[in-house]
């Protein structure tokens, strides 16, 4: 097992491993590319941790960036529960903090029970998840408007739509903290909204890999449900990365919303990866 400090030696170690899923892992690759260009423009040094489990012939066991929010997982090897008590008592030794799990649902379900087991914590299923794929939007009808990125001016309604969003995924964020996201997104040009005289949806592109880009955010006010605004918004924001150069898009869909999930596949998205999120919390005191 091998922990690393510097994301770009992480990342040229087990890149080429994470690519040949590139969907599946988009999460991870997006989060390594974020911390290497942090490293590469100075920044402070890492508050993540990084380790690789390889098995005896030099093949992975598991991957493992655990960041402020996740420990974020990848797995192909045949002994994986060997895999995450090594690196958990890895994190242990180094008085590491895990606040949740984010990976393919065998092995984010192992290392939240052990974590939980050795912490004396509760893991608690945040979300059932499915990554879907996308290589070519479906023919369908569009709803009155026209994709168009955010600006300035739109900054107050974003920054509304990003708070209003977490509050859907029971996610705390302050209206303070969405100003400041929205701010951002709105800089680098990666929050388009559908207009039909006036925003009515809005979504996001984010963490772009080799060949592949990610969507997120997806959000439509209750207002503007049931007119086929999410579906306008996302298919035609999907091309637009398409023709731009991507050969293909991906996103996070919450199983327990069936609404989002026919939607995508509508489009063309298509389940690649079942996916859970698991967050840790004190034990009861009984």
């Amino acid at each position: 097992m091998y922990f690393f400090d510097s994301a770009e030696l992480f990342l040229e170690k087990v890149g080429g491993e994470l690519e040949k899923h590139e969907a599946v892992n988009n999460l991870l690759l997006g989060l390594l590319q974020i911390a290497v260009k942090g490293e590469a423009q100075g920044a402070a040094s890492s508050k993540s941790q990084m380790a690789l489990v390889e098995d005896e012939d030099g093949g992975i066991e598991l991957v493992m960036l655990n960041n402020p929010l996740n420990a974020v997982l990848y797995s192909n090897g045949m002994k994986k529960e060997e895999a995450v008590r090594a690196v958990i008592a890895e994190l242990v030794g180094r008085n590491a903090h895990v606040h949740g799990v984010v990976g393919p649902t065998e092995i984010a379900r192992l290392f939240a029970l052990e974590w939980a087991n050795q912490n004396e914590l509760e893991p608690v299923l945040k979300m059932d998840q499915c990554i879907y794929q996308l290589d070519q939007v479906n023919p369908i009808r569009f709803s009155r408007g026209q994709l168009k990125v955010a600006e300035l001016r739109d900054h107050e309604q974003v920054t509304s739509w990003i708070k209003e969003f977490a509050d859907s995924i029971n996610e705390q964020i302050s209206l303070e903290k969405a100003s400041i996201k929205a701010l951002g997104f709105i800089k680098e040009s990666s929050i388009y909204l559908w207009d039909n005289d006036g925003a009515v949806s809005m979504a996001k592109t984010t963490r772009p890999t080799k060949h592949g880009i990610v969507l997120s955010y997806v959000y439509t006010p209750p207002q503007f449900r049931n007119q086929g605004y999410a579906s306008s918004c996302v298919a035609a924001l999907s091309q637009r990365m398409l023709e731009e150069g991507y050969s293909f898009c991906s996103l996070y869909t919450d199983l327990a919303n069936p609404t989002s999930n026919h939607i995508y596949s509508q489009i063309g998205y298509r389940p690649i990866q079942a996916s859970v999120m698991y967050r840790f919390i004190e034990k009861a005191i009984r």
